[in-house]
């Protein structure tokens, strides 16, 4: 097992400096979830105070990851994502069953250029939202995510699944009679 020593853990000045490093990454996160510039920059500020004032706890490596987590449970708690009757029952009612996610539908959307992702999620209802982003950008397992949403299995798996469909580049081809000229939109 490896040892720290007291220089390992970060300091004020490291979390600062580690936000500043990372300000993008985090910002895109926060706009993301909240759809709302005003309770974004709160939530930034909030995870930044509290990661200074736990950072003789927390070692240097493990600050992004604690930042993250910060501000997820902050605009959980804040944004309150619920699923909707429709969410919740579906499912129930149309005996639905749950047809995989492919990787490369997840890899597709998550290929869009960052604001154009963000864009597609922000039009998501919240719980879509956060269950992509826990799920394909984050990384979280569906089991983890419903916990974390306050949700069971197949309503977590379901906003997901309609998240994806959602997010899926459409691609239009239309030809103009008069031209012939073929007009491609994305």
């Amino acid at each position: 097992m490896k040892t720290y020593s007291i220089n390992d853990k970060c300091t004020e000045n490291d979390c600062r400096t580690i936000f500043a490093s990372s300000i993008e990454e985090l910002d895109w996160l926060c706009y993301t979830l909240t759809g709302d510039r005003e309770l974004s920059d709160k939530a930034l500020q909030a995870a930044m105070e509290q990661s200074v004032k736990g950072a003789g706890h927390i070692f240097r490596e493990w600050m992004l990851s604690w930042a993250r987590r910060l501000i997820i449970k902050f605009c959980i708690t804040t944004m309150r994502p619920t699923a909707t009757a429709t969410d919740r029952h579906y499912y129930i009612s149309q005996r639905f069953e749950f047809a995989p996610i492919g990787t490369e539908q997840v890899e597709l959307a998550l290929s869009l250029s960052p604001d154009v992702l963000q864009h597609k999620l922000q039009r998501l209802d919240t719980m879509q939202r956060f269950t992509f982003v826990l799920r394909a950008i984050e990384g979280y397992s569906r089991r983890d995510t419903a916990l974390l949403l306050g949700i069971d299995d197949k309503t977590c798996e379901w906003s997901y699944t309609q998240a994806v469909a959602a997010i899926q580049p459409n691609v239009y081809v239309m030809k103009s009679i008069e031209t012939g000229i073929e007009l491609v939109s994305a």
